[in-house]
């Protein structure tokens, strides 16, 4: 039986190569806890051959349930949770449950409005990929990046009380 009360749920959103990763990978080694990916959670529930924008967009209310599923099945002290793009209504029946549960909630919005950096990360993270296939990790190009997911991801509200971080810069 987890102990919600105490626990953190740390929410990360963000267009691909912004940084979530490897920020939750950082606070892992700081604030050990349980990480949940919504790629992951993607790939556990779609075929490798459906995988793509639309199907992903398609899940969002079962990729939630996996999310909730998995912050009520951990007595972790800090839960990662990397939500990607996911659309508000599903952000926001996320966050509901979260705050309804009686855990501390922190939602972190992360943004790279470099186009340099974020070419930089890409190129790395499909040479990483070519060595050891991941699936957290999903390589995207830049102009589906720039076209098509960004088009689909839902602009963080002023209600939702996203702290913005933008990953060009050191933390």
């Amino acid at each position: 039986m987890n102990c919600n009360a105490k626990q953190t749920v740390v929410i990360f959103s963000g267009l691909p190569y912004s940084g979530k990763t490897l920020i939750i990978q950082k606070l892992l080694e700081r604030f050990p806890g349980q990480p949940i990916y919504v790629d992951g959670l993607f790939r556990n529930m779609v075929p490798e051959e459906d995988v793509c924008l639309d199907r992903w967009l398609e899940e969002g209310r079962r990729l939630v349930d996996g999310m909730i599923e998995n912050i009520s099945h951990t007595d972790a002290s800090f839960i990662y949770v990397e939500v990607g793009i996911m659309q508000m209504k599903h952000r926001k029946r996320l966050m509901d449950w979260i705050r309804d549960g009686n855990y501390h909630l922190l939602p972190i919005l992360l943004r790279c409005d470099s186009r340099h950096s974020v070419q930089k990360r890409q190129t790395a993270r499909e040479e990483q990929i070519k060595i050891r296939p991941d699936n957290l990790k999903i390589a995207i190009g830049l102009d589906e990046l720039y076209g098509p997911i960004s088009e689909a991801f839902d602009e963080i509200m002023e209600w939702e009380k996203y702290h913005i971080i933008d990953t060009d810069k050191p933390i």
